[in-house]
């Protein structure tokens, strides 16, 4: 408490320059946005004309729907969801139903690395908090670990440098990336279902990780991939014949789908007469690799690719004298038996790292640092090691960091690998709490919580990409989302909710009890049938979005305390699972109970 009480506001770190600059570009521009790039930390600022006319390139043909589709989809999920009630948990069934979902929302990024094509966009779209998002990763869940016992998947670049250091290579053999063309679109939503049943069939370790039928998976599949379609420009657009775009079950069904047809591939080549000598094949996604004698048993491989299902088509691209770049990595046969590894980077690379005067916690800001010496010392030969090494410290000391402390963090890398030991922090066997970070402040947070028994942990705010860049995504109407949220009375009383529903929803059943009379809904209901004053239903507000429920709970509970909206509000209970009054004393020295700016 006295270190919050004592606390100074920290200083900007932006120039006046930079802040003015900063102003200027979050101003309502109706022709220029800025948009991020695909890879990379780099920011394009272009005409927003210009944006939407990429954009639509990529989400090509749609039909435009006057009605929004997703209160009828969640219906559909209810229905499906509720014949197996009986066979998940009570938290699974809390998880997977929808209650009040919203649209999924679309935005793009510039593919800054394909300058050939007119630098395209890529469409992203967000599916968090819509009808199919628990469903899908309930699914994901399941499926997911018979996934992961084929040989030929790849989890990064360092599970893929690991097993090509295993691999013995012929001076003259030949290696080739094939390169899935639009891999999420192009899958076959039903073929991959009936894929997907074959995998998890032949999984011994399915029926126990799950009271449920194959049939009932592929029900629950079918449903959660059953539409395909998004909000932009403030219209609904709908995709007709294809996997709804950004959903995690999607990764899935492409994953299982490749997995069976490559394999039947393989199979093929390997019965071919003479047989293809396919020395290894390993995929990440949509990129594979794969090592052949000769150029000709590559294309031969490559046809039967292409020959399993007419909606998934390979593209190949093979190693020049620079060797190949596979993922983050560049592969070269140095003829003596291996391969050697460098980092691979695309030509978007803008070298921009966090600054250093960023508010961001010292430990994350050398961790960063870190992070790319670790990715150096995995993947890279030996002979390349020292050559990115140099190449890190100078990108970091153009962005202001001190030389002496990057060499530092490397030294102290390379001792701690000579001596076997592990360069991660041990974590504290204690409970955690998640701070966000202020300079001046967090460090004292710090010591003080760990006299306590916490470990602190800190979180930075938005940075300067997520600032300019916010105004591109689609804009969901006030009120969207499920959380914690008040509202006000004429007379001066608040009252303190939480719902898994859309607040707006929520919002409108209290409006429509307290119209009926009905006082038994809730303690604002009751509040204004005995109050002279006026509900302030159009003011209400969202003060925490939050779908998880004991943290909506809790932070409910919270929020009344602080606001004492027991006694001096519309509540008639004090909420759940905060039975103590540990947080009176902050809550206190809280000047303002109607800021809620510390909340984000």
């Amino acid at each position: 408490m006295k270190t919050l009480k004592t606390a100074k506001t920290p200083a900007s770190n932006l120039t006046k320059q930079q802040g003015l600059a900063l102003k200027e570009l979050k101003s309502n521009n109706n022709d220029i946005a800025v948009y991020p790039f695909d890879k990379g930390s780099g920011l394009v600022l272009m005409k927003k004309d210009e944006a939407l006319q990429k954009l639509k390139e990529q989400v090509g043909e749609t039909k435009v729907v006057k009605r929004d589709p997703t209160s009828a989809f969640a219906t559909e999920i209810q229905k499906t969801v509720r014949k197996i009630k009986e066979k998940i948990s009570q938290q699974e069934y809390r998880d997977v139903y929808p209650s009040d979902p919203i649209a999924p929302r679309v935005y793009g990024v510039i593919k800054a690395h394909k300058p050939e094509k007119n630098f395209p966009m890529r469409m992203i779209v967000s599916t968090i908090g819509t009808a199919n998002y628990g469903l899908s990763r309930f699914l994901v869940k399941l499926i997911q670990p018979t996934l992961n016992q084929n040989d030929s998947r790849l989890l990064n670049s360092k599970t893929f440098v690991e097993k090509a250091r295993t691999w013995k290579i012929e001076p003259g053999e030949i290696q080739v990336s094939y390169d899935v063309i639009n891999l999420y679109p192009s899958i076959p939503i039903m073929a991959a279902i009936t894929v997907v049943a074959t995998l998890l069939a032949q999984d011994e370790g399915f029926s126990a990780r799950t009271k449920l039928t194959m049939d009932e998976v592929c029900m629950l599949i079918k449903v959660a991939l059953s539409r395909c379609y998004f909000l932009w420009e403030d219209e609904i657009h709908v995709l007709q014949d294809s996997g709804p775009i950004g959903l995690s079950l999607m990764v899935v069904m492409a994953e299982a789908f490749l997995q069976f047809h490559e394999k039947n591939a393989i199979n093929q080549a390997l019965s071919h007469v003479p047989p293809i000598n396919l020395k290894s094949f390993v995929r990440y996604v949509d990129d594979s690799h794969a090592r052949f004698p000769t150029t000709d048993e590559s294309n031969q491989f490559l046809e039967y690719l292409n020959a399993q299902d007419a909606s998934i088509q390979y593209t190949v691209e093979r190693e020049t004298g620079d060797g190949l770049n596979f993922l983050d990595v560049n592969i070269k046969n140095n003829g003596l038996g291996n391969y050697e590894f460098a980092i691979h980077r695309k030509q978007a690379i803008t070298n921009v790292q966090i600054k250093p005067h960023s508010s961001h916690d010292p430990k994350v800001l050398k961790g960063v640092f870190k992070g790319f010496v670790h990715r150096a010392f995995m993947l890279c030969s030996e002979k390349h090691i020292e050559e990115e090494l140099n190449f890190l410290v100078s990108s970091f000391k153009e962005n202001g960091y001190s030389e002496s402390i990057l060499n530092g963090v490397i030294e102290s890398y390379r001792n701690n690998l000579q001596s076997n030991q592990n360069t991660a922090d041990n974590p504290d066997e204690c409970k955690i709490v998640k701070l966000p970070w202020v300079p001046g402040v967090s460090g004292k947070l710090k010591k003080a919580f760990r006299k306590a028994g916490f470990k602190a942990v800190f979180k930075s705010g938005n940075n300067l990409s997520a600032i300019l860049t916010a105004s591109n995504k689609c804009k969901l109407p006030k009120n969207s989302s499920p959380g914690i949220y008040k509202v006000n009375c004429s007379c001066g009383k608040t009252y303190i909710g939480e719902t898994k529903l859309q607040v707006s929803t929520r919002i409108k059943q209290h409006q429509k009890n307290s119209f009926l009379g009905n006082t038994a809904h809730s303690g604002l209901c009751s509040h204004d049938s005995a109050c002279d004053g006026e509900i302030r239903w159009d003011e209400a507000e969202t003060i925490k979005v939050e779908e998880r429920y004991y943290e909506r709970k809790i932070r409910e509970a919270l929020e009344i305390q602080r606001r004492d909206t027991v006694r001096n509000g519309c509540n008639q209970d004090a909420g759940q699972y905060m039975s103590n009054d540990h947080w009176l004393p902050i809550f206190r020295r809280i000047s303002d109970p109607s800021d809620v700016t510390y909340q984000s």
